[in-house]
């Protein structure tokens, strides 16, 4: 359990670098979105070669992998489109849009998109006696412009920077937690560690990251957004072979 704490805890705490970059207005939104978008590709690496293809070797069935990352999928769009009518739709807008939704919203948004990462990474410390570098790198990169990005917008919007420092402190919170639960559950119940939920997880990060990351990245970032995101993906898959060669 302290495993999982510590882990999700330096991947999920990055966030809060990210606050403190925008409070400071060290970084331009050109440059956010392309931070972004490093983070995004990341978390493609990530989740295609440690979620993905994991799952597929461990089940030897890709009917099994299909139906996870399905459900994964929609219970993300599902999820996320009912936080998007509670006003959470602008959460990570660079440019202010929070100013037309709600707190809860945007703390509920923020948390979806951090839950799948933290839920897996506490499952997976129980079935897993290696930690994965390549996936804790990509869940820290991919946090730090999302609350970069965030950050920026509800300043822009007026919000007072205690509230969005609470804000963001309280994802931090619940994601660790998140990561806890992962981990009581796999010890609780052994087979919630299969390849099912490896490719649950995968499935909705993916919806997360085409829903929220890229777009925003892509607005704001410009032509070599592309660039970036493949950056991302390549140091992301260089860390994974590496640590298996290990």
């Amino acid at each position: 359990m302290i495993a999982a704490i510590f882990w999700s805890a330096l991947a999920t705490t990055t966030l809060l670098i990210g606050m403190v970059l925008a409070y400071r207005n060290l970084v331009g939104p050109r440059w956010t979105g392309l931070i972004m978008a490093f983070g995004a590709g990341a978390i493609i690496s990530a989740a295609a070669y440690q979620l993905v293809l994991g799952s597929v070797v461990e089940a030897q069935s890709t009917f099994l992998v299909g139906i996870g990352m399905a459900a994964g999928a929609l219970t993300f769009y599902f999820a996320d489109k009912w936080v998007d009518g509670m006003g959470g739709e602008n959460r990570l807008d660079i440019d202010g849009g929070q100013a037309g939704g709600s707190g809860t919203g945007i703390l509920l948004g923020s948390l979806l998109d951090g839950v799948p990462e933290s839920l897996v990474l506490g499952l997976s410390l129980v079935h897993s006696p290696q930690v994965s570098i390549a996936f804790i790198f990509a869940v820290a990169i991919s946090n730090v412009p999302q609350g970069l990005g965030g950050t920026a917008g509800m300043l822009s919007s007026g919000w007072a920077r205690s509230k969005i420092t609470k804000l963001w402190l309280a994802v931090c919170v619940f994601s660790i937690l998140a990561a806890m639960l992962g981990y009581g559950l796999a010890q609780i119940f052994p087979g919630v560690t299969g390849a099912t939920i490896d490719a649950f997880a995968a499935g909705a990060l993916f919806v997360m990251l085409t829903d929220s990351m890229i777009p925003e990245s892509f607005e704001h970032g410009g032509r070599e957004t592309g660039l970036f995101l493949v950056l991302g993906f390549g140091i992301a898959l260089m860390m994974t072979l590496a640590q298996f060669a290990g």
